[in-house]
């Protein structure tokens, strides 16, 4: 068994120095490279212009860029092993924070369309004859467009038609909420 060289003392500035060897576990250097691919993951799952949009390290972006433009699985798989590397490399700190930004604005988003979604359901669930308390809240709306919208959906979902006005509901409801 080897033995390990154990520092006398830490440089005055209490920051260790090259020659020092850090003792970090297996386990310790396996869960950091699982993190680091899982991110890699996160990476490519984005679309290109996100990926762009994100300011990454140069050597980085085109790694993500160029797994986009792979086809098979095995050069994929390859590719997403060397970004893992990339991300190792470099200050992977900053791309992780830059994650939970773009994984926050994403929970954000998803948010608002269930919030949207289950309006449409209380519509829809309330019928067209009971839509005031809705229409007091929204005084842009058209009343009648919102019924017409909420009945044709109905009469979709009863006849198992595809859901086009149910679509339309959701866009309006959509709008009305970005206002």
């Amino acid at each position: 068994m080897a033995r390990r060289r154990i520092p006398d003392a830490l440089p005055p500035s209490g920051v260790a120095t090259d020659n020092d060897i850090r003792d970090v576990s297996r386990s310790q250097k396996k869960r950091e490279s699982n993190a680091m691919q899982t991110l890699g993951q996160e990476l490519v799952r984005l679309p290109a212009s996100g990926v762009r949009s994100l300011g990454l390290p140069d050597e980085l972006e085109r790694a993500v860029l160029e797994w986009h433009a792979m086809s098979t699985h095995e050069a994929r798989r390859r590719q997403l092993q060397y970004i893992g590397r990339v991300i190792r490399e470099g200050d992977w700190e900053a791309v992780s924070a830059q994650m939970g930004e773009v994984r926050a604005v994403k929970q954000t988003e998803d948010d608002e369309f269930h919030r949207i979604e289950e309006l449409r359901e209380q519509l829809l669930a309330a019928g067209p004859d009971r839509l005031h308390p809705y229409l007091e809240q929204w005084p842009d709306v058209d009343p009648r467009h919102l019924r017409l919208l909420v009945r044709d959906a109905l009469a979709e979902r009863a006849a198992g038609k595809p859901p086009r006005a149910g679509r339309a509901l959701f866009r309006l409801l959509r709008d009305v909420a970005e206002e």
